[in-house]
């Protein structure tokens, strides 16, 4: 929960985004990186800089999706937030259309005088990019090309744009139900708790389904799979076996919300999934004698509209978090919230005391040329006043990964564990699930509303053993495993302790280059629109002060 009415002046200019990178570390699965000194090479330096509060617009590359059921957020020990989105053909067919749609808009917003671009130079990357990609060529070729082989294409550009995120998920449907069905051998039939079953369904799909509650007609179909598994138990006939796993496919596909392709007896589809580091309420809380940073009001959470404005997506029009997306997913008493969004402080580059000296001086993507005087470094543990604190790049791109309309908006889930429960997921399907990190070691306290001093080192494994504490080791490749992890179910809205797994990888996903671009001050109703451009969405140009619609090419598809 924030405080609003915050009211302190900040004199702030510009941004740097740039990518961090481990030192000594290993990669996700483990193959080494090369070292990089995080202190004194300056495109390892995390956050963004900047000289004043402005509203910025997203300059990255991550793909938007219209469908609610296919995004989901969730937070797990180790302060990080993963969301993942279950990419469809639609999406991906008309990713090259959203990006090229983004670029036009921009790009006439700029040509138009209606918006002055200042402080970094994030857009004339965004657009090197788009021109070195070929995308609005691409996009006019959309409606004279086969829609396979286009799919394909912007498949392409979408691993190309987004390294590290996108997934290609390929399970054996048939084999990973053979798996499955054992577990109804040991269903009390007659006396069935609500979580027992949804521990039973929810292993249809490991880390992947998290099911809260079954309907009267799922519950019935689960227990009339336990009669067809016995009768094919008993006959071993191939006809008995297909008439079980039709019955497991209806029931899957329906848990689910038919978000998973399931042809010809497999899943072959892909995701994009990022990781982001993200503060938290600013207390710990001891769990069999190991101290961690407490998470308040743990369960599954549908994004909620702000009690003031009355929309999920709001922007406050506090100066201090420069009109970056707040997202609530919870209502504190009548006017305050919990939100995911942006940090209201800043590091004086000047003046701090814990930050390298080579971060002083940076001039790195600047317009002027001039020192960044202040940077935006999002503290990896607690911090907040309950709300979850995500940097300005990672909102910005949290905010583009999630519908664009309103209405759809409320639809989002966001899972939150208990404290000790780790987020546990099977990143790439390769039937192994890890525990979910990210590659970032930035922690801080805050006094008298001013970032203070570091609450741990700033090197990898000394990092870990503050956020960690305890329960893991190292293997010969330099990977942490942990002895013993548990992770949140959740049954209804509440999480409970779920599985416990043994011997688990961490999976350390690279720190996210964040991009945006800064431009002089609007209103709060076009920094919201801009957010939304999508070619899949019906754009409010009167609001975007343009007197024409802008189109990625002469044809663009909906959905997704």
């Amino acid at each position: 929960m924030i405080l609003i009415g915050l009211s302190f002046s900040l004199m702030l200019a510009g941004f740097l985004f740039s990518s961090i990178s481990s030192a000594s570390t290993p990669g996700p699965n483990g193959t080494a990186k090369k070292s990089t000194d995080l202190k004194n090479d300056p495109a390892s330096m995390p956050g963004v800089y900047f000289y004043r509060l402005e509203p910025s617009f997203y300059t990255g590359f991550a793909p938007r999706t219209q469908d609610p059921k296919r995004v989901t957020t969730n937070l797990g020990r180790g302060n990080q937030l993963r969301v993942t989105v279950v990419l469809s053909d639609e999406i991906v067919g008309n990713y090259i259309s959203d990006l090229a749609t983004r670029y036009k808009v921009y790009r006439e917003l700029i040509d138009e005088g209606v918006i002055k671009l200042s402080q970094n130079t994030g857009f004339e990357q965004f657009a090197a990019t788009i021109q070195g990609e070929q995308i609005l060529q691409l996009a006019e070729q959309k409606s004279s090309m086969d829609p396979g082989k286009y799919r394909e294409i912007s498949l392409q550009k979408l691993q190309k744009l987004n390294p590290g995120k996108v997934f290609h998920i390929q399970i054996d449907f048939d084999q990973r139900i053979r798996n499955w069905s054992p577990q109804l051998q040991g269903i009390d039939k007659a006396n069935l708790s609500s979580s027992d079953a949804l521990d039973v369904v929810n292993d249809i799909l490991p880390t992947r389904m998290k099911v809260s509650e079954l309907s009267g007609g799922q519950k019935q179909k689960l227990l009339a799979l336990t009669h067809l598994y016995d009768k094919y138990q008993k006959s071993q006939d191939a006809s008995d076996w297909e008439q079980f796993y039709s019955a497991s496919a209806e029931l899957f596909r329906s848990l689910t919300g038919g978000i998973y392709p399931l042809q010809d007896k497999r899943l072959d589809y892909y995701e994009y999934t990022a990781i982001y580091p993200v503060g938290t309420l600013n207390e710990f809380a001891e769990f069999e004698g190991c101290e961690m940073p407490l998470y308040p009001c743990p369960g599954k959470r549908i994004l909620k509209t702000h009690q003031r404005t009355h929309v999920v997506d709001h922007i406050p029009d506090k100066a201090c978090y420069s009109y970056l997306p707040w997202i609530p997913y919870m209502h504190v008493g009548k006017t305050l919230h919990n939100s995911f969004h942006s940090l209201w402080f800043h590091i004086d580059t000047k003046t701090n005391s814990f930050i390298p000296d080579s971060w002083r001086n940076n001039t790195k993507d600047s317009r002027t040329g001039k020192v960044y005087p202040d940077l935006w470094l999002l503290s990896r543990g607690p911090m907040s006043h309950g709300c979850t604190h995500v940097n300005a790049g990672h909102i910005s791109e949290l905010r583009q990964l999630f519908p664009s309309n309103e209405e759809s908006l409320r639809e989002v889930v966001t899972y939150r564990n208990k404290s000790n429960h780790f987020d546990i997921f099977d990143v790439d399907g390769d039937g192994t699930p890890e525990v979910m990190g990210v590659k970032y070691f930035w922690a801080y306290s805050l006094n008298d509303k001013k970032p203070y001093k570091m609450r741990a080192p700033t090197d990898r494994k000394g990092f870990y053993k503050w956020l960690y504490k305890e329960g893991y080791h190292y293997d010969q490749q330099g990977r942490v495993v942990f002895e013993d992890a548990a992770t949140s179910k959740f049954v209804g809205n509440k999480a409970v302790e779920g599985k416990n797994y043994q011997s688990i990888l961490l999976y350390e996903a690279d720190y996210s280059p964040e991009t945006i671009q800064f431009y002089q001050n609007k209103p709060i109703d076009f920094v919201r629109e801009l957010r939304r451009v999508s070619s899949t969405y019906d754009v409010n140009y009167k609001v975007l002060g343009l007197k024409k619609e802008v189109t990625a090419s002469k044809t663009a598809s909906t959905g997704g």
